[in-house]
């Protein structure tokens, strides 16, 4: 029997060929930036992150890439790439993604001048002067839009503000001043003069809820109050409605460091310092959106961002000075102050990463700080930097790590070598994963470290991820299993 051929359609003769040229492109190496990730690139893993002796892999000179030049790392061949040429930029912190969502403008911070600025992404360097958007001196806490490309979130003395860095176009999202609960505050204390998460906190994810604080001016008939926070409060954005007040005390208005809405919007966190001998008890709280709930989750405050752990649930990733563990503190009621090892006994709060600082030990960790960078779910990337004529004595000096946010498995991997020393603020690294976990960025001075009020050397180093390096951590299902669970 003659087989019968079926009529030729255009549009399967399409779909055959998009299908062979997307196998084509899988197979070939990954070529980003003028640089190849092998198809079987591996990441070195960290063998046991909660242990402070894990493999050192010490600095490789290199002379200090040019800009917009790539290269790999010495170690661990990641791919990266010196992505600005002046000496003065930098993305703001380590907390915030500087990408916009579609990876298409970088916001960055001028650190001589505390102007920001809008650059295109489309050559590198990015900021080189034809691919300046905007420049921006009169907008606080600039954020991204989720999902707009265009739009920068702001604060502006009492209000929320829009603006479209394309076309300079700004759009009132709130003013606080007006408002029916804020204002009679304003009015019985007319030294307030602007709303503020403080640069650290953020409203949630879609931009819905809101915690904010509302500070002081200069008071010289009550100077212990001048620049003071006096109250919290959260607005519910899409109900144009303040859902709870928080009037402080003098204590508490002194030792907040932040106030902002966890990822998904279900709370407030309050980041505040305890003081040995002095009420109240004001560490990192946890609260409802009406402040009718205050859950105490540590008694100090490290260096934290907010996020979604491997199973999407709301946490706070943090560094624990009374342990010197970074921890994953799931939101939860049940979470129980961690202030020794002994705490994390039938806790839900996690130790993720050992800081092993101990002086007398030759393997003890000579890195100043670390930061937290939780914008990718399910993942934390912990940056270090340290001072000038410091060796790279513990494993986790000069390097850069990703850590999977899986309370029942601790797993890391090492992802480059900084070059960067400390001395100011702005030579601080900051690292930082952008939303969608395609790419990391940080600043490096290249040793080339300044004392103030000199400026400092600063360039930015961006890190782009290699493709599906998710399944590194949590390899994909086979076929057959992934059908039955509904994958």
């Amino acid at each position: 029997m003659k087989r019968r051929s079926l009529p030729f359609n255009p549009a399967r003769g399409l779909i055959y060929l998009l299908s062979a040229l997307f196998l084509a492109i899988l197979v070939l190496p990954i070529s980003t930036m003028g640089q190849v990730y092998p198809p079987n690139f591996k990441f070195i893993k960290v063998p046991n992150p909660l242990s402070g002796d894990n493999p050192i892999y010490p600095l490789i000179a290199r002379t200090v890439p040019a800009p917009g030049q790539s290269f790999t790392d010495s170690r661990f061949s990641t791919v990266q790439t010196r992505i600005t040429q002046s000496s003065t930029l930098r993305h703001e912190y380590s907390r915030f993604d500087p990408f916009n969502c579609q990876r298409t403008l970088l916001l960055l911070l001028d650190s001589s001048t505390s102007e920001w600025r809008v650059y295109r992404t489309q050559s590198l360097p990015y900021d080189q002067p034809a691919n300046l958007v905007r420049t921006i001196n009169n907008l606080a806490e600039l954020r991204w839009d989720p999902q707009d490309s265009d739009i920068l979130w702001g604060f502006r003395d009492f209000s929320i503000i829009k603006l479209n860095v394309e076309t300079g176009a700004e759009t009132l999202v709130k003013d606080f001043a007006a408002d029916p609960v804020i204002s009679p505050i304003l009015l019985a204390n007319p030294l307030i003069y602007h709303v503020t998460c403080m640069n650290e906190g953020e409203s949630s994810r879609d931009k819905r809820f809101w915690a904010l604080a509302l500070q002081n001016g200069d008071d010289p008939a009550h100077p212990e109050w001048s620049y003071i926070y006096k109250y919290l409060f959260t607005w519910d954005r899409l109900q144009n409605q303040v859902l709870g007040t928080y009037p402080l005390s003098l204590a508490q208005g002194q030792r907040l460091d932040w106030v902002g809405m966890s990822t998904l919007g279900n709370w407030v966190l309050i980041a505040g310092e305890s003081e040995a001998g002095v009420p109240p008890n004001w560490g990192l709280l946890m609260a409802s959106k009406d402040f009718s709930v205050l859950h105490e989750l540590h008694q100090n405050t490290g260096h934290a961002d907010v996020g979604l752990d491997s199973r999407g649930r709301e946490v706070i990733v943090m560094q624990n000075a009374q342990t010197d563990y970074v921890d994953l503190i799931p939101l939860d009621l049940q979470a129980k102050p961690v202030n020794s090892p002994a705490d994390y006994n039938n806790n839900v709060i996690k130790p993720l990463v050992f800081l092993y600082y101990n002086s007398e030990s030759p393997i003890s960790m000579n890195s100043t700080g670390i930061h937290i960078s939780c914008n990718y779910s399910g993942y934390a990337l912990v940056s270090t930097y340290i001072q000038p004529n410091l060796t790279d004595r513990n494993w986790l000096d000069r390097c850069f790590i990703l850590v999977r946010l899986d309370p029942n498995k601790v797993r890391a991997v090492y992802l480059a070598k900084t070059y960067n020393t400390t001395q100011q603020y702005w030579e601080e690294t900051h690292g930082t994963i952008s939303n969608d976990g395609s790419r990391i960025v940080w600043v490096d001075n290249w040793g080339q470290s300044v004392t103030e009020p000199q400026m400092p050397q600063l360039t930015l180093t961006q890190l782009d991820m290699p493709p599906h390096w998710q399944n590194q951590f949590t390899p994909p299902m086979p076929p057959v299993l992934s059908l039955l669970l509904g994958d």
